[in-house]
């Protein structure tokens, strides 16, 4: 007769596999990390241009309130040529609220996202320039370019353009 401390018939005890659950929750953090770097990771076959500007808001439609949006966008943009702070003066005086708490801040935009003054003063100004009044149909802009890279298509095609303006440049008969 058995006794009452025989293990011999008694029921295996389950296994511990707190270990394999913890190597598991480690794989799937990693890999969480790891899709979260891949998909964030830029695209290079895109055009992005990073700005920031201040915008100072006005109804198109009424020449009183167009004007007070030029007398106020003239006055930021001469106390920014002055030495104040571009990030400071868009905190306190932009209308863009979503860009004006990140000091006028936009991030980065691909190419054909803005209106098409706006656009045309982002793809070829020179990078950290302070642009001259910028007019659109939300206002009047100050804009200043941090950064942009272009994809390989618009590169070439910049490349192409520079080409053929020296080209007229050195031979302007060839035109005709």
């Amino acid at each position: 007769m058995p006794s009452e401390f025989d293990t011999s018939e008694r029921a295996e005890e389950p296994k511990d596999r707190t270990k394999w659950w913890w190597l598991l929750v480690v794989v799937l953090v990693l890999a969480a990390v790891g899709a979260m770097w891949w998909t964030a990771r830029p695209d290079h076959s895109v055009s992005l241009v990073r700005a920031k500007h201040i915008l100072i808001q006005c109804s198109q439609a009424d020449p009183d309130d167009r004007a007070r949006g030029l007398q106020t966008i003239t006055e930021l943009r001469n106390r920014i040529l002055a030495g104040e702070s571009f990030a400071k003066l868009a905190k306190d005086y932009s209308d863009d609220p979503q860009s004006a708490a990140r000091g006028g801040d936009l991030g980065y935009y691909k190419k054909g996202s803005f209106e098409e003054a706006f656009e045309e003063f982002v793809w070829n100004a020179p990078l950290n320039q302070l642009s001259d009044i910028v007019r659109t149909g939300h206002g009047f802009h100050l804009i200043v370019v941090t950064d942009r890279t272009l994809s390989p298509t618009d590169a070439y095609d910049q490349e192409l353009k520079h080409k053929a303006v020296q080209e007229l440049e050195a031979d302007p008969g060839a035109a005709m």
